[in-house]
């Protein structure tokens, strides 16, 4: 009874206590349930979501810079090809109008590539084309030709003589000639040119016009023409006003005569005239016409440039057979009265002689037409060239 009792208590026991202790004990259900559930659901709502949610999105941002790095070198490269582009048409471009003016400057007696009187655009090595770019040579400006050109044909073999009027384009009030003179040198011209000698023209009128409209009336004209003697440093930059020029003339000859200054070979001859058209004090007929001529050439003389009054000179043109009185300063402010002027007033009034016949420039009331009336004026151009080829610079 003993056996029996005892195997009982201990299989049962053992293999209960055993089997059904340490088998939970050893793989309880609520440690699979802890490690599994909760790794598992670890793994993938932990790890997963953190590689899909933090990855991902960190690669979406490097494409973003990527793109925000890489996107602005496209627009480089094209406009490098632009440029290059854009080269290419202006090399060729230049290329054609480089040819184009080649062939161009081969036909220069074509009708086409020739217009005269057009600026810059006269026959290569021309007459017209030498004058216009020696005088731009010269002055630093641009000059255009104006009214006909004087060529002496018969000596056209060994270059001629060419003379034309020409102002500069910024200022047509100063006309003036210019002469090539070919002489005896086969295409190779002597110049010469007025354009000095037209400015101070102009200036000196520009001074004059107030005081002549104040005493003669707005619709007289006048004009000047002068002579200076030699002056020092004067060059085409840097040349004296004409009332300036002048008073040089006079300090330089002082203490000389008359006759000494005219004949000089020192360069010392000059010489002022001021030449008047008044169209309302025409009539010289009593002695009180006169006196009124005189009274206001005498008023005029005051504003003169500070020369010698030998050497300077009024005109007073009278258009009833084109005649002229012609009275020096000094008599006119000092040596006579006007009672003396008025009395000696017909042996001062002479007929204009044509000097143009003579090799020199028409008289001045004949080259502004004067003897003419406006409506002649207009249709008929006094041409000024003597025909002579001999042009002061």
């Amino acid at each position: 009874m003993d056996q029996a009792t005892g195997e009982p208590e201990v299989k049962p026991g053992a293999e209960s206590g055993v089997q059904s202790g340490a088998e939970p004990s050893t793989e309880p259900t609520g440690a699979q349930s802890s490690i599994e559930p909760y790794a598992g659901s670890r793994m993938r709502l932990n790890a997963e979501p953190s590689a899909e949610l933090n990855v991902e999105p960190s690669l979406s941002s490097a494409q973003v810079i990527k793109v925000s790095e890489g996107e602005p070198e496209k627009p480089k490269h094209r406009c490098k090809r632009l440029l290059i582009v854009c080269g290419i048409l202006v090399v060729v471009a230049v290329v054609i109008l480089i040819s184009l003016t080649i062939v161009g400057s081969k036909k220069p007696k074509s009708p086409n590539n020739y217009r005269p009187n057009s600026l810059n655009n006269y026959r290569p090595n021309s007459p017209e084309d030498i004058m216009v770019r020696y005088l731009h040579d010269k002055y630093g400006k641009d000059f255009k030709l104006v009214g006909e050109m004087t060529h002496n044909s018969a000596s056209s073999v060994v270059g001629g003589y060419y003379a034309s009027d020409a102002h500069p384009v910024d200022n047509p009030r100063i006309r003036f000639e210019v002469v090539l003179d070919g002489g005896n040198v086969e295409r190779k011209y002597k110049k010469s040119d007025d354009y000095i000698k037209a400015s101070r023209t102009v200036l000196e009128e520009d001074r004059l016009r107030p005081y002549i409209e104040r005493i003669f009336g707005k619709d007289a004209e006048f004009g000047v023409r002068f002579d200076l003697c030699k002056i020092d440093g004067d060059t085409p930059k840097s040349f004296a006003d004409l009332y300036r020029a002048m008073r040089i003339c006079k300090e330089r000859t002082a203490g000389m005569t008359r006759d000494q200054v005219v004949y000089s070979d020192d360069g010392l001859a000059h010489d002022y005239s001021l030449y008047i058209y008044d169209p309302d004090g025409q009539s010289i007929e009593t002695d009180s016409d006169k006196t009124k001529i005189i009274e206001r050439l005498r008023e005029m003389a005051k504003y003169l440039p500070d020369g010698r009054l030998s050497a300077m000179s009024l005109r007073y043109y009278i258009k009833e057979g084109d005649r002229e009185l012609e009275i020096s300063a000094s008599g006119l402010l000092a040596s006579q009265s006007t009672s003396q002027l008025v009395y000696g007033f017909d042996k001062k009034v002479s007929k204009v002689i044509d000097t143009a016949k003579k090799c020199g420039p028409p008289p001045y009331p004949r080259e502004r037409g004067w003897h003419l009336d406006k409506k002649e004026r207009t249709k008929e151009q006094t041409k000024s060239r003597g025909g002579c080829g001999n042009v002061s610079k």
